[in-house]
């Protein structure tokens, strides 16, 4: 493909590039994102040949078949000390933490988002997770940010890590800069690049840190701070090295 701001020499120039743009994110939507972590090829070729909204139907109906038995599951990992929850982890486990999410997935508890965690108030040391908010509506998020603050204990700790929509946009108006092309290479125009992040399968709503704040102070939380990647009130920290370069994180105090 060729690199943003490029002319077309004619017509069916721009055609081809266009068209390679169009069917790439058809035929391998995964493949158009960057810093993914590497997947063996068994479960590569099983993503492509499965429709996407077939495997959410499944898992979420297997979870959903669950919920009795994870209930029961999480009362014992209530007692763990340090309680760590790391939600909608999918396949990025963190050692230490209560992975949480559908069925089909390698954690340790199953358990559909958009239901009240089955754990009690007052009761987690922290909360962490990475680009899971974007997937939910900006009600549905706030929604879970305030199950968040329930289950937390008083001084507990809330770190989210979401796509930084703000960086994004900056990287658009600045022609200059080199982040679109650095995080999304190879896109036709630099808008493209832009609606790669705000039409991802699966992304609803996009923060910058003004509206990530607003939301997780509506959630209950008192003080909520920006964070560089790295930079954690939690040892260790648990941001995954492939988020780095586009990820925006805050951290706040129950």
């Amino acid at each position: 493909m060729q690199t943003p701001n490029t002319p077309y020499d004619s017509p069916a120039t721009a055609v081809k590039v266009l068209t390679e743009y169009l069917d790439t994110w058809k035929s391998h939507p995964g493949r158009l994102a960057t810093h993914e972590p590497d997947q063996p090829r068994v479960v590569k070729i099983g993503g492509r040949i499965t429709p996407r909204r077939f495997k959410f139907a499944a898992r979420l109906y297997a979870t959903n078949a669950l919920r009795v038995r994870e209930r029961r599951r999480a009362v014992e990992l209530a007692k763990r000390r340090p309680l760590l929850l790391h939600p909608g982890c999918q396949k990025i486990r963190k050692e230490g933490w209560v992975n949480i999410d559908l069925a089909g997935f390698p954690v340790e508890l199953n358990w559909n988002l958009l239901r009240p965690l089955p754990f009690p108030d007052d009761c987690a040391d922290a909360v962490f997770h990475e680009h899971l908010q974007e997937h939910f509506s900006l009600v549905e998020g706030l929604g879970l940010t305030r199950e968040f603050c329930r289950v937390l204990k008083p001084g507990g700790i809330l770190r989210i890590g979401v796509p930084d929509a703000g960086r994004y946009l900056r990287g658009y108006v600045d022609e200059s800069s080199a982040f679109l092309e650095t995080i999304r290479p190879g896109r036709p125009t630099r808008l493209l690049a832009i609606q790669d992040l705000f039409y991802w399968p699966g992304h609803r709503t996009m923060y910058d840190f003004e509206t990530l704040r607003l939301v997780v102070a509506a959630a209950g939380f008192a003080r909520v701070e920006q964070r560089a990647f790295g930079e954690s009130a939690l040892d260790p920290v648990p941001d995954s090295a492939h988020r780095e370069l586009e990820t925006l994180y805050v951290e706040a105090v129950k």
